[in-house]
């Protein structure tokens, strides 16, 4: 069986169930017209998953269990959260279950037929949990102040987390790469969020105005806008090791996907630090970038030459 007839046809269910949750609370209430056939989809995804998973043999047994069944569980996580999402207190819980169904699912379809994309698909799951634990708890320790700080602790937690989680199967790789996209846009969401914060504050002002009436003359204090200099240094750090342990991973793997990692990620983030940083001399910035990278590519060049000298 070839795997353009599943791809067709799972991307048509796909398509039905998408048109599904966008339209079936398109009101506030619930459109059972709209649910019963998001929900009908996706139960013919999952029906024919496992019965394949059963029943089927061979590369067809494979394909079929895999896009059918990521698609089914995705549909089943998007039924579910629409579904209950009226219920009162459901805020405080949905996301909880509807990452641990699409985690219990997904790991199922793993065992069955060992593909990735079951694996991105428990990712996902976790990552609904993770992000509500986070609102929960993580986002609440420390001061307003420490926005910046606690978010990049908390998408580097997770990056490393799931990451040395998924170290332990045969799909690391696969894994790894992902969760160091989920870095690498995250981090630098935040920096840009700095920028774009501070810019505003430069702007209207950060800080509260002050008048001083001590003196027979009223005189203005303009307020100051934040200081996000710890905060950017805090996430360069983070930035650094992150980009050691993606270097390390592709020396152990050798795959290419952690070494764009490693190359990206200062590429954007360093950059982006110095526009947060109010940087005045950029050139010294750039000088002892450009003079400490290429040590270490003269060193690698040097050590090529010797070892080819001795051969």
């Amino acid at each position: 069986m070839g795997l353009l007839p599943i791809a067709i046809g799972v991307g048509l269910m796909a398509a039905a169930i998408v048109v599904s949750s966008t339209r079936s609370r398109s009101d506030g209430d619930l459109d059972w017209s709209n649910y019963s056939v998001g929900l009908s989809a996706t139960a013919a995804l999952l029906v024919l998953t496992l019965g394949t998973m059963i029943l089927g043999s061979g590369r067809g047994r494979e394909e079929l269990v895999t896009w059918p069944g990521v698609v089914g569980i995705l549909g089943a996580a998007t039924m579910l959260g629409i579904g209950l999402e009226d219920i009162d207190g459901s805020d405080d819980w949905l996301a909880y279950l509807v990452g641990g169904v699409v985690v219990v699912l997904a790991v199922v379809g793993y065992a069955a037929v060992r593909r990735g994309a079951f694996v991105i698909t428990a990712i996902a799951g976790l990552g609904a949990i993770y992000a509500q634990l986070s609102d929960d708890v993580i986002l609440d320790i420390g001061n307003d102040d420490d926005w910046a700080i606690i978010g990049a602790a908390t998408v580097a937690a997770f990056v490393l987390g799931i990451t040395a989680l998924g170290w332990l199967l045969p799909s690391r790789a696969l894994s790894g790469i992902v969760m160091g996209i989920v870095g690498v846009i995250g981090l630098n969401g935040i920096l840009l969020a700095l920028a774009v914060s501070q810019f505003f504050d430069g702007l209207f002002g950060g800080g509260d105005d002050y008048y001083d009436y001590s003196s027979t003359e009223q005189t203005y204090t303009p307020p100051k806008p934040p200081d996000y200099d710890n905060d950017v240094y805090i996430i360069l750090a983070i930035v650094a090791v992150l980009t050691l342990l993606w270097a390390l991973a592709a020396s152990l793997e050798g795959n290419p996907g952690f070494t764009v990692l490693a190359i990206v990620m200062p590429a954007i983030a360093v950059p982006s630090a110095t526009f947060v940083l109010a940087v005045e001399h950029p050139t010294w910035w750039g000088s002892g970038l450009a003079v400490g990278g290429g040590l270490i590519l003269g060193a690698v060049g040097l050590k090529g030459l010797l070892s080819r000298d001795k051969t």
